[in-house]
This record gives structure tokens, C-alpha cells and sequence, in this order.
């Protein structure tokens, strides 16, 4: 079953908040948790394909309907206020979420092209990231995901050609992505950013 694990200390505890699927990856064998991870970056390349603005973006993942097999993958940006220092940025983030219930398509100014997929808020919360503009001509994310993995992916050339550093198997489009053992992405502060995010959501 989905679970929704305790909140960080000093959190609510009688607040409804987004429900996840870390138990249910965790449970995964290593084959399944690879191929689930290359849904998850194929979804990742789409936003970056479409040209989506820069930002915060949460990824979720609803079951198929009652007699059907197709599940669906989609995403929500947050708005993020970028001239502010990195310990700021992460307050006023976090602030954000605990205020919309730890739900990041409840937030308030986050777009609500997710309702179109899942009207119900049904689906279950997958990881973060930070998407970012550059290098062109696509640009470049960064993400966690509830299962730990973290991700480095990157569009560029022409057509595009797509560099991947993660830190657990990933298969994609047939191909298996190796583990990077260390990816310098981790340490900067993006990834602190929506590590912080995906510690309070997961």
C-alpha cells in the first residue's frame, strides 16, 4: 500500500498531505525499479522538450481506472523566487507546501494544468526537481525521487542528445543508464533545495 510517513518533527500530524509511493518503489526488485525510473526520466524530457519555463516542478503518478492498464505521468511547477539567497528560497518553498497541506499542486500561483489528468488530486507523489534553461537549446533538470534516486538529465545539440547521471540504474528507451557513483549536481544548491522538498513531502 501507498504510505504516508510521519511528517518532520514538529510538523502536523492532523493535516492531509500528499500520499507517495516510497514503500510501494521500495518493494520494487531492481529490474522493475530501473524500468520505473526511465518512466519517470522519460517524463522528465518531454517537459524539457515542450520548452517548459524554468522552476520547481513535483512529478506524480496516477493508477490506472478501475478495468484499464495505462497509468499516467505528469507534473506541477512551483513558483520560486530565484533572486533570493538559497537558505531564503528553501523557507519560503517549504513554507509554501506546509501552507497548501504538503500538497505541491495546492499551492498557491503553482499551474494547474494537472487538473486536466487528475481532477481528483488521485495520484501519488513520485520525487522534485529544479529545471533550468540552459545549455540550449533544451536545458537541464535535476531531481529526487522518493526512492532516493537522484537525477542529472540533459538536452542539448541538435537534435537533441540526452546526457543522464544517476545515482541507481536506469533503463530508458531500451537502454541501460549505469550508476554514477558521484554526481557533482548533488552538491550544489539546487539539489539541496529539492532535497529538502522531497525530506518534508516523502
Amino acid at each position: 500500500m501507498p504510505d504516508r510517513e510521519q511528517p518532520l518533527a514538529g510538523g502536523d500530524t492532523d493535516r492531509p498531505r500528499t500520499r507517495t509511493l516510497t514503500t510501494v518503489l521500495a518493494g520494487f526488485d531492481e529490474g522493475r525499479a530501473a524500468r520505473f525510473r526511465g518512466l519517470v526520466l522519460g517524463e522528465l524530457v518531454r517537459s524539457m522538450q515542450a520548452a517548459r519555463d524554468p522552476g520547481v516542478v513535483h512529478l506524480f503518478l496516477l493508477p490506472p481506472r478501475p478495468g484499464l492498464t495505462r497509468f499516467t505521468l505528469y507534473e506541477t511547477t512551483q513558483p520560486i523566487n530565484l533572486e533570493v539567497p538559497v537558505p531564503e528560497a528553501i523557507r519560503l518553498v517549504v513554507e509554501a507546501l506546509h501552507e497548501a497541506a504538503r500538497d505541491p499542486r495546492q499551492v498557491a500561483g503553482a499551474d494547474a494544468g494537472w487538473r486536466e489528468a487528475d481532477p481528483g488530486a488521485e495520484a501519488f507523489y513520485l520525487g522534485s526537481g529544479a529545471r533550468f534553461a540552459h545549455p540550449a537549446p533544451h536545458g537541464s533538470t535535476v531531481a529526487r525521487l522518493v526512492d532516493h534516486t537522484a537525477l542529472s538529465v540533459t538536452l542539448q545539440g541538435d537534435p537533441p542528445r540526452l546526457a543522464l547521471q544517476a545515482s541507481a540504474p536506469v533503463i530508458f528507451q531500451e537502454r541501460t543508464y549505469p550508476v554514477t557513483p558521484d554526481i557533482p549536481a548533488v552538491q550544489q544548491p539546487p539539489f539541496v533545495l529539492i532535497d529538502t522538498i522531497v525530506r518534508f513531502l516523502r
